[in-house]
């Protein structure tokens, strides 16, 4: 029934789940058989929740029902009492959506989270884990009540990123981050914080800048942490397993009200502490896989949103423009402008996260290697959107541009003299007319002694 393995072994008898291994001992036996011991008399487990483990499989599902369970419930009163305060996103020029949404779905999803993460610690083995999950939850409140501010009121980038960086220092001082090997001297240390604190704040922004469809966000996010997972159950670390159990709980939740025609957003409160819990699995993982497999696989299992990120700073440093100027021109925005639909838009999303999510396990893995054709694909899919973006805009019928519109030739006025009697018209109250003399069509209604042609 039970055998020596690497792998997790169920014991379906006693329902326990052991990692590496079953307890060893002359006199032991399981949990739940004649003559079994107390649980103190059984395997320990360790400081970081690794080595020989010894858990009751509900611990696992449990946490992951709880956070789906509670998010499932949790998003329609967060829309209502959104509905009801006015907190929504309107539309405008960049954005897709053509009426107000709100945008407090990151409550839900952080609260299930959460409360996920709580049980699990008050679950057996949980002090086993306790000191790296709360490590983390000082930085993740930060984060979630900045999204929320933000969300409410509005901030400035430079505000954001200070409470980023405030965040990504809360986790590296409290041993969530990329850890020296031991005996090193202070320039490795400064070395790893310094990375460390860019990798948050950098997975951080990343998934805030993917959150621009229906569901994008959270099933990129739901993909990594799936990837995530499976390299945690490997190497039998219990605290990324439950932190990523949690999210994947979460989320799947939330994409029932978020994916197209979404009837809620989940806002900065949600993308901003996602990408800090993502970050987190990474540096978690780190210490059982080492820096560079870490960060490279880290790297390709968030291949969708890091793509987009670099290509964003890219093109706006190309353009003089400043790295937090937002614009239009994101990956989703040009597979829509490429002829793809909403939903095709994002279900081609996933399936380009999905295949950098299992190079990303194989790099986690060992194999790091796979990090040159995860590179590939990033650069494969860049060219592929762009080009089919620029074959759209050139077939595209672009309409004729009236007399009054074009410039004179040979002039460098940035407005054409020939607009210039309808800027007096607009500055002295009267309505404009088109080029042809008739009113503009918004004007139609009005009686003609109203309407005087420019």
């Amino acid at each position: 029934m039970l055998r020596d393995c690497r792998g997790p072994r169920l014991d379906r008898t006693a329902g326990w789940l052991y990692h590496r291994g079953p307890p060893t001992g002359p006199n032991w036996t399981a949990p739940g058989l004649p003559g079994q011991p107390s649980a103190s008399e059984g395997p320990e487990t360790t400081k970081r929740g690794r080595g020989i483990l010894l858990t009751p499989l509900w611990t696992f599902i449990l946490p992951l029902a709880i956070a789906f369970g509670t998010t499932l419930l949790l998003v329609p009163q967060v829309r209502r009492f959104a509905i009801e305060c006015r907190v929504a996103d309107k539309p405008n020029g960049r954005k897709l959506h053509t009426h107000a949404i709100p945008h407090l779905g990151g409550v839900a999803i952080f609260s299930g989270f959460f409360l996920g993460l709580l049980v699990s610690l008050a679950s057996p083995g949980g002090d086993g884990i306790a000191e790296r999950v709360l490590a983390l939850l000082p930085a993740l409140l930060i984060l979630f009540g900045l999204g929320l501010v933000d969300d409410l009121r509005g901030l400035r980038a430079t505000v954001k990123l200070t409470y980023q960086l405030l965040g990504a220092v809360c986790v590296v001082a409290m041993g969530a981050g990329f850890q020296a090997p031991h005996g090193a001297t202070m320039l490795p240390f400064v070395l790893f914080a310094a990375a460390s604190l860019l990798w948050y704040v950098g997975v951080c922004n990343s998934i805030n800048l993917i959150d621009g469809l229906d569901g994008l966000a959270a099933g990129v996010v739901s993909l990594a942490a799936v990837g995530f997972l499976v390299v945690a159950v490997r190497v039998h670390d219990t605290a990324a397993v439950i932190i990523a159990l949690c999210l994947i709980g979460s989320l799947t939740a939330f994409l029932r009200f978020n994916f197209h025609p979404a009837r809620i957003f989940m806002g900065d409160t949600g993308s901003m502490f996602l990408g800090f819990a993502l970050a987190a699995l990474a540096c978690l993982l780190a210490r059982e896989l080492g820096f560079w497999t870490a960060v490279l696989g880290g790297a390709a299992m968030l291949g969708v949103p890091i793509l987009d990120t670099v290509a964003a700073i890219c093109r706006r440093l190309a353009a003089h423009r400043h790295i937090f100027e937002a614009d239009g021109e994101h990956t989703h925005h040009r597979l829509l402008r490429a002829g793809l639909s909403h939903r095709g838009a994002v279900v081609s999303l996933y399936a380009v996260q999905a295949v950098f999510t299992v190079l990303g396990v194989g790099i986690l893995s060992g194999h790091r290697l796979w990090f040159a054709a995860a590179a590939a694909l990033g650069v494969a899919v860049a060219l592929t959107v762009s080009a089919l973006a620029r074959r759209r805009a050139a077939t595209e019928v672009r309409p004729a541009i009236p007399p009054a519109l074009r410039p004179v030739p040979g002039t460098r006025d940035v407005v054409p003299v020939r607009l210039v009697p309808a800027v007096a018209a607009v500055a002295s109250g009267r309505p404009m007319a088109r080029h042809d003399g008739a009113p503009a069509p918004e004007l139609a209604h009005l009686p003609p002694a109203a309407v005087r042609p420019s």
